[in-house]
């Protein structure tokens, strides 16, 4: 994994004096989507935004066209194996020696609303006039037909369930438990006392433990009015999911272990942590078909983070 950092010779669309914010993205082969998304992000106001980007190997040339988008771009080269999560905690641990007041999590493939940007500083000033410093901002995504596709989450624990819901588009700043990491800013002072994401997670549910990591700790969330940009719900992922029927046994294990399906060491990692005296029986939930699959010898029939 190398970093290839190009320092500011002058700064895009920012004024001196604003808080600097470092816009930590993930992409893998996905060029075009990655270039809309810095697009989106080039005239915005309200921060001196710095740009990480972690390129897992790409070879459809995203290096080069990032640099044209955005010449000042860090980039993080990985191997082609970290994903979603993997690819996060690598930027934002490049992104820490730039020292910014806060960093923004944006998925490759959002397109930021006009206004975005403003709305989080516009969030950020409120909070820190307020006296607050250690807090969490998300923003909502919809879709093409403006239905809410990813944001703020309310969960829930049971002792048969881990219950994970959207808060919804609403009109005025809501106060959620977690999140997807679409669009999320997290300041410094975050940082600093709970740390950044954990790698001990593949590709899903990195998001989600943060926030549940954050709120563990008493750092309010607060996902903000209405939506903040576009992102299509990744319907692909829920597709290649390891709950398909007509599946052979050891095709329902190998799909298990990919980065859309469920890995062991991941979810005995968050149900260890978030799921208290119950998560023996949280931890054998998700894989309860795949046991009666082998137990029977048949066909058998058949869960939200990030991860896009």
């Amino acid at each position: 994994m190398t970093v290839t950092p190009q320092m500011p010779n002058d700064s895009i669309g920012n004024v001196e004096g604003m808080p600097r914010l470092a816009v930590l993205l993930v992409s893998h082969n996905r060029r075009d989507s990655t270039v809309r998304a810095l697009q989106a992000l080039r005239n915005s106001e309200g921060f001196e935004i710095e740009v990480v980007l972690f390129d897992d190997a790409s070879n459809d040339g995203t290096d080069t066209a990032v640099r044209e988008v955005w010449p000042t771009a860090h980039i993080v080269h990985g191997d082609g194996t970290a994903f979603w999560n993997g690819g996060l905690y690598a930027a934002w641990n490049a992104s820490l020696g730039l020292e910014p007041d806060a960093f923004l999590w944006l998925n490759d493939d959002v397109v930021l609303d006009p206004t975005a940007i403003e709305q989080l500083r516009s969030a950020w000033d409120d909070q820190r006039e307020r006296g607050h410093h250690q807090f969490i901002l998300v923003g909502a995504t919809r879709n093409s037909d403006g239905l809410q596709t990813y944001g703020g989450i309310s969960a829930r624990v049971s002792p048969t369930s881990i219950a994970l819901e959207l808060a919804g588009l609403a009109d005025n700043p809501v106060a959620v438990d977690t999140f997807n990491g679409n669009i999320v800013l997290v300041p410094a002072e975050v940082v600093r006392k709970i740390g950044i994401n954990d790698p001990g997670y593949f590709h899903n549910l990195g998001d989600i433990d943060y926030g549940l990591r954050a709120t563990a700790a008493g750092i309010p969330i607060l996902q903000l009015a209405g939506s903040l940009g576009v992102c299509e719900a990744n319907v692909e992922k829920s597709s290649k999911g390891y709950g398909s029927p007509h599946l052979s046994v050891f095709e329902q294990w190998r799909k298990v272990n990919t980065h859309h399906g469920l890995p062991p060491r991941s979810w005995w990692l968050y149900t260890r942590r978030h799921s208290g005296r119950w998560w023996p029986l949280h931890f054998l939930l998700p894989y309860r078909h795949l046991l009666k699959f082998w137990r029977l010898g048949g066909d058998s029939p058949r869960e939200q983070s990030n991860g896009n």
